[in-house]
């Protein structure tokens, strides 16, 4: 069961993966902005867009850990799996990218 944050009741693993790839086109837009501006920008630029790209991954991460480590009991396809895994390391990386424009906004 996931207990969201943003979500008034726990989820199950199902409801998790509904909720995830309906909301998956909105995070994803987010997400891409955020990084997209920060790759662009230096200094305080910079430093907000990768704190707020590292704000809009982190429910999106949460709950595709979340669905990863329950892939076998949702008994997902091989696509949906794939399309999860790619996520999460797209997440990573992105995340970690992030983390070092705080470090350094001016490199």
């Amino acid at each position: 069961m996931l207990n969201s944050k943003r979500m008034a009741r726990t989820l199950t693993a199902p409801e998790a993966l509904t909720w995830y790839f309906k909301r998956r086109p909105a995070f994803v837009k987010d997400i891409c902005y955020h990084v997209f501006f920060a790759k662009r920008n230096w200094g305080v630029d910079r430093k907000f867009h990768a704190g707020y790209a590292i704000q809009a991954m982190a429910e999106p991460a949460r709950v595709n850990a979340f669905l990863l480590q329950h892939a076998d009991a949702l008994a997902l396809d091989t696509t949906t799996r794939a399309a999860l895994e790619n996520d999460a390391a797209e997440m990573r990386a992105y995340t970690a990218r992030m983390h070092a424009y705080l470090a350094n906004p001016w490199a």
